[in-house]
């Protein structure tokens, strides 16, 4: 067996009422919050509420930035980390989807360093972080549980992870907060989950720990493909939905995603496409970069019961809404983007050059 490291940092609370069941928890964090959410989405579901309960409970004071849009740009993070360290917050707390927990941990590093440019972001991998702790209110993304955090470069057109490594603290999973998602929102969030899943699986970064987790989240996954089909969603789907996304981001904490995110972040940025559709989008033509003697491929199939790369498509097309149209030159163009990252494609197993990237595009957006 190869030699492998494996690094999981954050105490993950699960469970329906976790925060106010384990409220100490935040006394373990600091002594002032900011809330990181959007304008409103974590007022509705109960999740600012119980947060501020919990805090208030605790004697914590806090502060709230509830200014985060989807995929949050650096120029609202600066805003925010500006407000951090003019209130003397010494921890955040990230409440919602992927962005604001993201965003959470960009405000983290530069509300630690106020004299510091934005630039420090992507050119200080040792730069310090104030503490963070998050609340995911959508099953998709695993911030709770990785490193990573997606900022938007509008000058550069796209998308790119700080270079900090900030995983939370503490992380609470609580899947009442998805009770009355949309069946969009809740399909296109648990398809990123399962991105993840598939690249984690067959990234050559993958390692004995890093695949078991992903068989056990591709597990729960598998269980939740008739409700994501019928867009009908019990409680039990929604906890094995968010157990499914956090094991999902445990897994690439450890390997990385792989082409299918490097493509998707021009169809985001570009077309206004959801995070986790984008993903999915593309995800049936990367697959089918695989040989077809492949095994990894074939074992991953198995867990989920599909007998396909086929069968992986149906199930995406149906899921997902897709009705944008693009041309050739659009796709040319996020080609010549997309071989700019080539640390994503690296973690293919196999030789992979630009015809293939192409093609991958062509496959899905032109067929």
């Amino acid at each position: 067996m190869d030699q492998f490291k494996f690094f999981m940092p954050a105490e993950t609370f699960f469970g329906r009422g976790c925060i106010l069941e384990n409220k100490e928890s935040f006394l373990t964090l600091g002594t002032k919050a900011m809330l990181i959410t959007g304008r409103s989405s974590a007022k509705k579901n109960g999740a600012q509420k119980d947060v501020t309960d919990a805090l208030d409970a605790c004697k914590i004071p806090w502060v709230l930035f509830d200014e985060i849009g989807e995929n949050p740009d650096v120029e609202t993070v600066v805003k925010a980390a500006k407000m951090a360290h003019q209130e003397k917050v010494d921890f955040l707390i990230g409440i919602g989807g992927g962005s604001p927990m993201d965003a959470a941990k960009a405000i983290a590093v530069l509300a630690a360093n106020p004299q510091a440019d934005s630039e420090i972001l992507f050119t200080q991998p040792d730069a310090k972080a104030l503490t963070v702790a998050e609340i995911p209110t959508t099953a998709g993304t695993g911030s709770e549980v990785t490193q990573y955090s997606i900022m938007t470069l509008h000058e550069k057109r796209t998308k790119r992870a700080i270079i900090q490594k900030v995983f939370a603290k503490a992380s609470f999973l609580d899947p009442k907060y998805m009770d009355e998602l949309s069946a969009e929102i809740t399909n296109n969030t648990a398809v990123d989950a399962l991105t993840h899943l598939i690249e984690s699986y067959l990234s050559v970064n993958a390692n004995f720990f890093s695949e078991k987790i992903v068989e056990l989240g591709l597990s729960l996954f598998k269980d939740c493909i008739p409700a994501l089909k019928e867009r009908v969603y019990t409680s039990e789907v929604r906890d094995k939905l968010m157990l499914a996304s956090a094991l999902a981001g445990v897994a690439i904490a450890q390997t990385s995603t792989s082409i299918p995110h490097c493509l998707g972040y021009f169809l985001t940025y570009e077309k206004g496409i959801p995070h986790g559709r984008a993903n999915g989008i593309v995800t049936q033509a990367y697959l089918e970069m695989f040989p077809k003697v492949d095994k990894k491929v074939g074992q991953l199939l198995h867990c989920l019961d599909m007998n396909s790369i086929e069968d992986m498509g149906a199930f995406l097309k149906d899921v997902l809404h897709t009705s944008e149209t693009f041309t050739v030159e659009e796709v040319a163009y996020y080609t010549e983007r997309a071989m700019e990252s080539p640390q994503k494609i690296a973690t293919f197993p196999y030789p992979a050059v630009k015809e293939d990237i192409f093609k991958v595009y062509e496959k899905s957006l032109l067929s």
